[in-house]
C-alpha cells in the first residue's frame, strides 16, 4: 500500500473506534480509513509498505521505517499527527493488547499522535521510529518486546524527553540493562528499588544534571560517574570476574 495520512475526520474515527473498543464494543479494525479520500490524504512522496508485514517486536517495525525512509526527506511530517497515526492504524492490529482474543486498547493517544506534547513519547510508531532512527541498535533494550506489550521500564524512561534526548544515557542504559543473549531486560533490572534498577539509574541521571551536561557528556565519560551500585549490571565487569573465577 502507498503511504499516505489520516487527515482531521480519519484521526477522529480512529480514535472513536479504539474508545468503543475501550468500552467493550467488538468492532473490525477501520483499515478502510487508510486509504479512502474522505479520511485520509496523499503525502509528497511515492512509497510502498508492506501492510500485512509481522513485527516480533516494536524496535524491527522502528528499523523498518527508518530503512524505508533512509533516502526522505521527513522534515514535513515529523510532527504531523495524521502521518505517524496513519501507520499505527495499518498495524493496530499487532499493536493493540488482546485478552481471550479479544481486543484490549491502551489510551487512544498510543495510536492516535496527541496534540499534548506530554504524550507524544508514548505514541506507539512516533517513539517507535524516532528512537530507532536516532539510536540504532542502542534502542532495542527499550523496544525489545512483541509490538502489543509496553513495558513497565520502557514507560519509566520514555516519560522523561531530557532523559530520551542524550545519546549518553541511552547508550549506557543499553549497556547497562540489556541482556544480547535473551534479547530483553537483564534480571532485576526493572525492579522499583534495588541497587542499580532503572529506576536508581533515572535517579541518579536527574541528580547529575544539575553538575554536568548530559548531552555533550560521552558515553565512557558517563560511565566513569557511575556509582558502584551499578557494577552488577556492567557486562565487562562480569566478564572480568569471570576470567579471574578460571
Amino acid at each position: 500500500m502507498k503511504i499516505r495520512k489520516l487527515n482531521d475526520l480519519g484521526m477522529k474515527e480512529f480514535e472513536y473506534f479504539v474508545l468503543n473498543l475501550r468500552k467493550g464494543n467488538s468492532q473490525n479494525t477501520p483499515h478502510h480509513l487508510l486509504d479512502a479520500p474522505p479520511y485520509s490524504e496523499e503525502v509528497n512522496f511515492d512509497i510502498e509498505i508492506e501492510i500485512d508485514r509481522t513485527f516480533n517486536s516494536r524496535y524491527e517495525i522502528g528499523a523498518y521505517l527508518v530503512d524505508i525512509f533512509k533516502n526522505t526527506d521527513l522534515q514535513k511530517y515529523l510532527g504531523d499527527r495524521g502521518f505517524w497515526t496513519w501507520f499505527a492504524l495499518v498495524w493496530f492490529d499487532q499493536l493493540c493488547p488482546t485478552k481471550n482474543r479479544v481486543k484490549k486498547p491502551s489510551m487512544p493517544y498510543n495510536y492516535v499522535l496527541s496534540h499534548n506534547y506530554l504524550h507524544r513519547p508514548r505514541h506507539a510508531i512516533y517513539m517507535t521510529w524516532q528512537l530507532v532512527d536516532r539510536y540504532g541498535e542502542d534502542a532495542l533494550f527499550l523496544l525489545c518486546k512483541p509490538p502489543a506489550t509496553r513495558g513497565e521500564m520502557t514507560e519509566v524512561l520514555m516519560a522523561r524527553q531530557s532523559i530520551l534526548s542524550s545519546k549518553a544515557v541511552i547508550q549506557l542504559a543499553s549497556k547497562l540493562y540489556f541482556d544480547p543473549s535473551s534479547g530483553g531486560f537483564k534480571k532485576g533490572s526493572a525492579a522499583r528499588k534495588s541497587a542499580g534498577c532503572v529506576a536508581r539509574y533515572i535517579s541518579w541521571i536527574q541528580q547529575l544534571q544539575l553538575t554536568f551536561d548530559i548531552f555533550s557528556i560521552t558515553t565512557d565519560e558517563l560511565e566513569q560517574l557511575l556509582p558502584a551500585e551499578f557494577d552488577r549490571f556492567r557486562t565487562d565487569l562480569s566478564s572480568k570476574k569471570l576470567q579471574l573465577a578460571k
